[in-house]
């Protein structure tokens, strides 16, 4: 080989730097990303578990509110009876006393103050 072939060759056998920022920053993105991803998947665990007992809530809380409005029916129709049954008692007592002291007529009472002789 010829000494001019070879200079002509020189500047091609040199290797360019690398870039070594470039690969870095290549590196922490992969590293991010790796992060982020299982970040991700252990939120959408946890959403799944919590979409799961919102459902659990959600049908306590009907159930609830089903036993609120039977008790709620059964407090009227409570309520009901026991107004029928002051009724009934009310009326019971009234017949027993007019049964024991019969209805005197209310004798007039004189006025008292001044006297109408003079």
């Amino acid at each position: 080989m010829d000494e001019a072939e070879l200079d002509l060759r020189g500047p091609e056998l040199v290797r360019p730097q690398r870039p070594w920022a470039l690969i870095g920053a290549a590196l922490l993105l992969v590293v991010l990303v790796a992060v982020l991803w299982a970040k991700w998947s252990e939120s959408r665990g946890e959403v799944e578990r919590l979409r799961a007992e919102l459902k659990v809530v959600y049908s306590e809380a009907e159930a609830l509110r089903t036993l609120a409005a039977q008790a709620q029916q059964r407090v009227t129709i409570l309520e009901k009876q026991v107004q029928g049954i002051r009724t009934e008692r009310d009326e019971a007592n009234s017949r027993a006393t007019e049964r024991i002291v019969p209805k005197v007529p209310a004798k007039p009472t004189p006025k008292s103050g001044k006297s109408t002789t003079r």
